[in-house]
C-alpha cells in the first residue's frame, strides 16, 4: 500500500526530519514516538507510533517534496495460519 498523505514535521538546519503528526482520511493522527528511520534512494522512511499504539510506516519523498503512507497497523501484524 502507498498512499500520499499530510504530515507536520519539523526540519531542521542539519537535515533531521521529524514527524509530529500526520492527516489520514479525515483525522489527524498525533505521533507520540519515533522508532527506526532509514534512508533508501531518495526516500527517508520513519516508523512512528501514535498515542493508541499504532505503528506506521511514513515515508517523505525528498524528489517530490511529498509524503506517503507506506505502511499501517494491519501490515505489521503476522499472516494469520490456516490449518
Amino acid at each position: 500500500m502507498s498512499e500520499i498523505i499530510a504530515v507536520e514535521a519539523r526540519f531542521e538546519v542539519d537535515g533531521t526530519i521529524r514527524p509530529l503528526a500526520f492527516f489520514r482520511r479525515g483525522k489527524r493522527h498525533r505521533v507520540t514516538s519515533l522508532g527506526r528511520q532509514w534512508e533508501q534512494g531518495d526516500e527517508r522512511h520513519f516508523l512512528v507510533m501514535t498515542p493508541s499504539e499504532q505503528v506506521y510506516e511514513l515515508v517523505y519523498q525528498a524528489s517530490e517534496g511529498c509524503w506517503k503512507l507506506q505502511r499501517q497497523p494491519e501490515d505489521f501484524r503476522p499472516p494469520r495460519r490456516v490449518v
